[in-house]
């Protein structure tokens, strides 16, 4: 069966980072997207004459909008990255979706941990909302958020994070700087990799839940170190972001 797309226009967007950019389309067949926080869409367009496709997760934090949000690294020659790049507002592109299982679910849960690496952070934006409701609905869960770049200027959303912290004492918000050194260390920022994380916050399966998303070698790497300390295959949830 055809996969069925549908045509968006770009409204709007911003460079989150020297290389990351942030884009906002509407659809032009007056619908709205029915997706759930954590899933992706995917991008169908042609390069070369040869028909492609690239996923991104959704970022779009309020589900009434209208908009499909979602982050793009650039990658030199890459024929998406170059092309959503260039894109002008107005310009139209085909999408299908939703598509992806990195969704929350309703269980019960003491500890979730969400990891990610550079723009893998973007469906853990689009579930702020449905994570407020979680706290809201059980006072003893804590959520913690782990987000691991090279730099300060790669940390995709960071203002967002700290300030949902804020409002939610059971939220934290922890950023891993494989290579800045930091000057000024502020009391979420620390050096390393975002697997750094797993022995200082005492990863245990017995109370914890984790969901993956990013770089394919970091999640391979997370993967096998929560296998060894004990956690369940069904305790960890991957969503692999290849460039």
């Amino acid at each position: 069966m055809a996969i069925k797309t549908f045509p968006a226009k770009l409204v709007w967007h911003k460079m989150l980072s020297p290389k990351v950019k942030h884009l906002a389309f509407k659809r032009e067949d007056g619908e709205k997207l029915n997706y759930i926080p954590g899933q992706f869409i995917s991008v169908h367009f042609e390069h070369e004459d040869k028909p492609l496709r690239r996923s991104y997760s959704i970022a779009t934090v309020d589900q009434t909008s209208d908009l499909i949000e979602f982050a793009i690294s650039y990658v030199p020659n890459g024929p998406a990255s170059e092309l959503l790049m260039n894109l002008e507002v107005g310009q139209t592109l085909n999408f299908s979706g939703a598509y992806g299982r990195l969704i929350l679910r309703d269980e019960p849960l003491q500890r979730l941990f969400l990891m990610a690496t550079g723009t893998g952070v973007t469906p853990y934006r689009c579930m702020l909302p449905t994570l407020a409701q979680h706290l809201q609905a059980n006072p003893a869960l804590k959520i913690i958020l782990i987000l691991g770049v090279q730099y300060r200027q790669d940390a995709l959303y960071a203002d967002e994070f700290i300030d949902f912290a804020k409002k939610y004492p059971n939220f934290e918000f922890r950023t891993y700087f494989s290579r800045d050194e930091l000057p000024g260390r502020l009391p979420h920022e620390y050096q390393g990799y975002a697997q750094h994380a797993f022995d200082a916050l005492l990863m245990n399966p017995e109370t914890d839940t984790v969901y993956l998303c990013g770089n394919p070698n970091m999640i391979d790497d997370a993967f096998n170190q929560l296998k060894e300390n004990g956690f369940a295959i069904q305790q960890v949830r991957r969503e692999k972001y290849v460039s």
